[in-house]
């Protein structure tokens, strides 16, 4: 009998990853998941319990693509950058996007606990945001999300129009943004009526 084969726990969110890129989160199983890498399932039950701390860490490693590309947009306009990384989440990665949407109870709180804090730190950064509470701005985002949501869902399953390319998907998100924040100053009495 040769060596056991040692996984590490990233090696092993990584094979989830790609397994979740094609099938869905749900599709993830430990054995899936060692017949992708190669070994048996006694390694990956080193690094987890389970297929459901296996699949926490998979979220965690979602967020941190979701950080990753609000970071990357950084196009002086936070707001905007939260709106283009759900579009490119949604579009680079449907499947995963699809499942945290569709199956929200199941991996969305998860998601939404860990990112919400962030989201309102990136707003707080906003020029445009300025002078709104926490809770104002945790108004907003639900406003806003309710549409990109709507538009993501859309682009991740092929439901807008062929030719709609991906300016034009950033173009009325920031049209309702622009809108939304609007709506929320006059209602503050920022702007005259």
């Amino acid at each position: 009998m040769g060596p056991k084969v040692k996984f590490t726990r990233e090696q092993i969110i990584d094979a989830a990853f790609e397994i979740a890129q094609t099938e869905g989160i749900d599709s993830i199983t430990m054995r899936k998941i060692a017949e992708k890498m190669g070994g048996s399932v006694a390694p990956i039950y080193v690094n987890f319990k389970n297929v459901d701390e296996l699949k926490d860490a998979l979220i965690e490693k979602i967020i941190s693509i979701s950080r990753r590309f609000i970071t990357e947009e950084n196009t002086g306009n936070p707001f905007r950058d939260i709106g283009n990384a759900s579009l490119r989440l949604a579009t680079e990665y449907s499947v995963i996007f699809r499942d945290l949407i569709v199956k929200g109870g199941k991996y969305m709180h998860g998601y939404d606990e860990k990112m919400t804090p962030v989201l309102i730190e990136e707003m707080q950064r906003d020029p445009e945001l300025n002078g709104f509470s926490v809770d104002e701005l945790k108004t907003i985002l639900l406003k806003m999300r309710i549409f990109q949501l709507g538009l993501s869902t859309m682009a991740a399953n092929g439901l807008l129009p062929k030719e709609y390319t991906k300016q034009e998907m950033t173009d009325i998100l920031s049209s309702t943004a622009a809108d939304v924040i609007m709506s929320a100053k006059l209602r503050k009495g920022f702007l005259s009526k």
